[in-house]
C-alpha cells in the first residue's frame, strides 16, 4: 500500500529574503510595553498575537513592563509567522540622522518624517524566523506590527533595502491595487541623472529573493509614467507572475524586452537586476509614453 500523498501549500512563487528587514525608529526615550504592542486578543489598539523576551530568566511580568534593550519575538496567533525583533540604541546601531537631515534629500522627506528621525533614541530591528507559506499575510503581519510601534514610539519605519523613511499611517496603502499585495509598500523608484538621460530603478524586490528593474535613457518629463510602470511590473512579479529574461513587458505595440542588467557593480553588487530595454528604433521614453497611454488613455 503507497503512503498518502500531502499537497504542500501552494505559495505565490516566491518566499521572502533573509536579508529583508524593517527598523522603527522610537522618538520617545521610554518604549511601550510588549502587551501594548502585540496580545493574544488585539486589546486596545494591540495588534493580535503573542509577544515575548527573549533574555534569560524573563517571566511574564516582562509584558507589562516597557521594552528594554535586548531581543524578542512576536508571533501571529497561530504561529504561522514569527518576528525576531532587536531593540538597541541608535549609538550603538551607528545610526546618526544629521547625514540626512544636511543632505539634499532632506527636502523630499517631509518635515513631520524628518522630525521624527533627528529625534531618534532607539531602533527596534525587525526580522522574518519564519514566515506563512502565503507570504502576503506574513508582511501583513511585519506591517503591523511596525506601524502600532510607531504609533507608540512618535516614530518613524526605516526600510533599508528600498532604501527609504515612512510614517506609521503611510505603510499600508488604502485601497491596495491587490488586497493580497501593493508594490508600492514595498518597493521605492529611484532616479538619477546620467549622461543618457534618466536611470530609473527598483529598490525592494531583493526583500523576496527577486530581482529588480532599470530602465535607461528616460526623458526626465516622464519620471512619474516611468514610476508608474516599474511598479506595475514588480506589482505583476508580486502577485505570482514572473518575468524573467526574453520576457516582454509594456505596451503592446512597444513593449520593452527584459534583459541582463546590473552592470554598475557600485550599485548592484550582490544584487540581481534586470534591464528594461525599448524595440529597435524606439526610445524608453516612447515606450513608457505608449504604456501610458495604452494604460490611462493618455501620456
Amino acid at each position: 500500500m503507497r503512503p498518502w500523498k500531502f499537497a504542500k501549500p501552494k505559495g505565490p512563487g516566491f518566499g521572502i529574503s533573509k536579508r529583508f528587514y524593517l527598523s522603527v525608529l522610537a522618538a520617545r526615550a521610554q518604549l511601550p510595553t510588549m502587551l501594548d504592542i502585540v496580545n493574544p486578543d488585539g486589546s486596545l489598539g494591540a495588534v493580535q498575537g503573542f509577544g515575548a523576551p527573549l533574555a534569560q530568566g524573563a517571566s511574564r511580568d516582562d509584558l507589562t513592563r516597557p521594552l528594554t534593550r535586548g531581543a524578542y519575538v512576536i508571533s501571529t496567533k497561530d504561529r504561522t509567522t514569527v518576528l525576531r525583533m532587536l531593540v538597541i540604541s541608535k549609538e550603538e546601531a551607528g545610526f546618526d540622522p544629521t547625514g540626512l537631515m544636511r543632505s539634499p534629500q532632506a527636502a523630499a522627506v517631509g518635515q513631520e518624517l524628518l522630525a521624527r528621525i533627528g529625534a531618534t533614541w532607539t531602533l527596534m530591528q525587525l526580522t522574518f524566523e519564519s514566515h506563512h507559506p502565503m507570504v502576503y499575510p506574513a508582511l501583513d503581519f511585519l506591517q503591523a506590527i511596525c506601524a502600532r510601534l510607531a504609533q507608540l514610539c512618535d516614530g518613524a519605519i526605516a526600510d533599508p533595502l528600498s532604501e527609504i523613511y515612512i510614517l506609521p499611517e503611510n505603510l499600508v496603502r488604502n485601497p491596495r491595487v491587490d488586497a493580497r499585495v501593493d508594490a508600492r509598500e514595498h518597493v521605492a523608484i529611484h532616479f538619477q541623472s546620467n549622461a543618457a538621460g534618466l536611470w530609473a530603478c527598483t529598490l525592494g524586490m531583493q526583500k523576496f529573493a527577486l530581482h529588480e528593474f532599470e530602465i535607461q535613457g528616460l526623458e526626465p518629463a516622464l519620471s512619474a509614467q516611468a514610476e508608474a510602470f516599474l511598479l506595475s511590473v514588480c506589482q505583476t512579479m508580486l502577485v505570482g507572475n514572473r518575468i524573467d529574461v526574453g520576457d516582454k513587458v509594456g505596451a503592446s505595440r512597444m513593449p520593452f524586452d527584459v534583459g541582463p542588467g546590473g552592470l554598475d557593480r557600485a550599485v548592484w553588487e550582490g544584487i540581481e537586476c534586470c534591464e528594461l530595454l525599448p524595440p529597435t528604433r524606439v526610445t524608453a521614453s516612447e515606450a513608457i509614453a505608449a504604456w501610458a497611454t495604452e494604460t490611462y488613455g493618455r501620456a
